[in-house]
């Protein structure tokens, strides 16, 4: 249904002539890059708006960051000298309040001395009244411990007007609260700057410090101090919840008698007292660049429209008959006709794109002629091609199949070497054993019984020499039997031979050796027995020979139908990969025969070792099932 209706209207768009198509879509896209360019207006207006109003915010927020410096510098120097006074005799009284007067003058008009109960004891500049604060709730603060706190603009008892105190806790000697120090504090002192010498407010704005209940503490207008301030209840909240407000203010709560105006108002409280900084400003200065950039952006989208119309007619003037002329000249060119010439009347882009389709048509011309030799040329280069290519790759596939045969042949040949190789060993076992073997211990006997039916003296310690020599060479000809071919392998297999082994020869070079089986191991193929019997035996001839170590370890694992042998040492290490370089070539070649004989069996070899860090050799190898062949 969708893809019918598409097509449809695909239809009925393709229907209407260029003029219509050219309008329309000059006209759409006016709108739509009038409706973008109104848009992004707004959202820039909207942003100007939004950075004008936060910088009221940021504005007040600076004040009252300074006013809560300023506070937090009071009370630092009221602690101070509260500690430091001893407050006791009352000539000593008035020459501690003159000091400390001294040091709070920037923001502080009087001093005070109160007794427990919030009784004036004495004041500088001094007062003849009788003045009480205790009604204040900041003097029950300090007579509780409180180190610091201020009032809200309130009234004492006696003859003062209102005012706001900074009070802290006197002490005795022994640390008891004995009264308060209270300062009378006036935040429109000239040393508090911003309401002197008010900055970024313009030229209707102005700022106010007011507390909780809306008295106007101190303003950038002198006769607003000590009057109620409007909104209370925004201020409040604002104080008590420790956050900015901007909002428009419409002049609800001023006289009838002055005409209405729109203001902004921001609110920014203290964080160390429950005050807050006001800051008013008139909209009109307020939003002053916002306007006039309002006024620039709806003048441009005039001045858009205007040309969008310009656009339209002039397009569609200056390019449908150009456009018609070429769609002539195409329709030659469709046809087969490629020898007329197109006309290009201007130097314009439809006289450009007349150009390039009349230079299309003479290399499309050419072109066709190039095609046709080149097509008979590629086709005599495409034969000659194909049949070198097949050439090469009969002799590719002859060569492969040459060098399988001799990787076959190669391990066919080893595979047979290494078994005359172990045949040998066993038959000069056999004869060692049954001939050489025979004859010494013939001769050792002959030897004994020549010794006792010697008579002379001097000739038994020669015939007892002998005798030992004779010992000697059995022990070395057993000893070379069990290297040529240990009957322990073929009587018990594999791993109580390796254990005999590797004790045998490691034990007598003061290496403690361990031997560890997991899994359940079986006999193996005796081509299998054999070679892994080798590889094991070189191994650990090596360690004997060279590691140095103190501790080796052997450990059997037969799992998942392969067998696994590790031969661990603690001893010296070496770099495998500068072994065929270092004058002992036999350990590289005994390395080499240790990797072919794993191959023969299928099995793998890996060796891990660096120096200083031992030496690990991991065997594996299948368990394979068939006749047991010897290597």
């Amino acid at each position: 249904m969708f893809q019918k209706t598409r097509q449809r209207l695909t239809t009925l768009w393709f229907n209407f002539g260029l003029t219509t198509r050219m309008t329309v879509i000059v006209v759409v896209g006016s709108i739509a890059l009038l409706a973008l360019f109104t848009y992004l207006g707004t959202a820039a207006l909207d942003d100007s708006t939004q950075r004008s109003l936060r910088g009221r915010v940021i504005l007040a927020q600076a004040i009252a960051q300074h006013l809560d410096y300023v506070i937090a510098h009071i009370g630092d120097e009221l602690v101070e000298i509260s500690a430091q006074e001893l407050w006791t005799a009352p000539t000593a009284n008035s020459a501690a309040l003159e000091r400390a007067y001294r040091r709070l003058d920037c923001c502080a008009t009087r001093v005070f001395l109160l007794d427990a109960s919030g009784r004036a004891l004495a004041a500088y500049p001094p007062i003849t009244a009788t003045v009480s604060f205790d009604q204040f709730a900041v003097v029950a603060a300090a007579r509780d411990g409180q180190p610091f706190g201020i009032s809200r603009y309130s009234r004492p008892v006696g003859a003062l007007g209102a005012m706001t105190i900074a009070v802290s806790p006197t002490r005795d000697e022994s640390g008891e609260v004995v009264g308060a120090l209270a300062a009378q504090i006036d935040m429109g002192k000239p040393s508090i700057a911003p309401f002197r010498q008010p900055i970024g407010v313009g030229e209707t704005g102005y700022m106010d410090l007011v507390d909780f209940n809306g008295s106007i503490l101190a303003s950038t207008r002198r006769e607003r101090v000590g009057l109620a301030g409007d909104h209370g209840e925004t201020l409040a909240g604002a104080i008590r919840d420790h956050r900015q407000v901007v909002s428009a203010c419409h002049n609800c709560h001023i006289a009838e008698s002055q005409i209405p105006e729109r203001e902004v108002l921001a609110i920014a409280p203290l964080a160390n007292a429950q005050w807050g900084v006001t800051i008013r400003q008139s909209e009109d200065e307020v939003f002053a660049m916002t306007r006039q950039l309002q006024t620039r952006i709806f003048a441009l989208m005039a001045i858009m429209l205007a040309g969008a119309l310009v656009l339209v007619y002039l397009t569609t003037r200056s390019v449908i008959a150009p456009v018609q002329s070429l769609t002539n000249a195409t329709e030659r060119i469709a046809t087969g006709d490629l020898q007329t010439p197109i006309l290009a009347l201007g130097r314009d882009e439809i006289s450009t794109l007349a150009r390039s389709f009349d230079a299309m048509r003479v290399q499309l011309r050419d072109s066709i002629e190039e095609i046709q030799k080149w097509n008979r040329e590629l086709e005599t280069r495409v034969q000659d091609g194909t049949a070198a290519c097949r050439t090469a790759l009969q002799e590719n596939t002859r060569l492969y199949g040459e060098l399988q045969q001799r990787e076959q042949l190669r391990r066919e040949l080893l595979h047979r070497l290494i078994g005359a190789q172990e045949e040998e060993r066993k038959r000069i076992s056999r004869e060692l054993h049954d001939e050489t073997c025979q004859i010494l211990t013939g001769l050792e006997y002959a030897l004994d019984n020549a010794a006792e039916l010697a008579a002379l003296a001097e000739i038994t310690p020669q015939l007892e020499q002998m005798r030992a020599m004779t010992e000697t060479a059995v022990e070395g000809v057993h000893r070379l039997i069990l290297d040529l071919r240990p009957d322990i392998l073929d009587n018990l297999g594999l791993i109580p031979a390796l254990r005999w082994f590797a004790e045998a020869r490691l034990s007598g070079s003061g290496i403690e050796v361990r031997t560890r089986e997991i899994g359940e191991l079986s006999r193996l193929p005796a081509v299998v027995e054999t070679a892994l019997f080798r590889v094991v035996q070189e191994a650990i001839n090596n360690i004997a020979r060279h590691s140095g170590a103190r501790n080796a370890e052997v450990v059997f694992t037969s799992a998942d139908q392969q067998i696994e042998i590790r031969i661990a040492d603690d001893g010296c290490g070496f770099d495998p990969t500068r072994l065929a370089g270092a004058p002992d070539g036999k350990r590289g070649l005994g390395l080499m025969g240790m990797q072919e004989r794993m191959s023969v069996i299928g099995g793998e070899f890996q060796l891990c070792s660096a120096p200083g860090k031992g030496t690990v050799i991991r065997l594996t190898a299948p368990i394979q099932q068939g006749e047991n062949e010897q290597v």
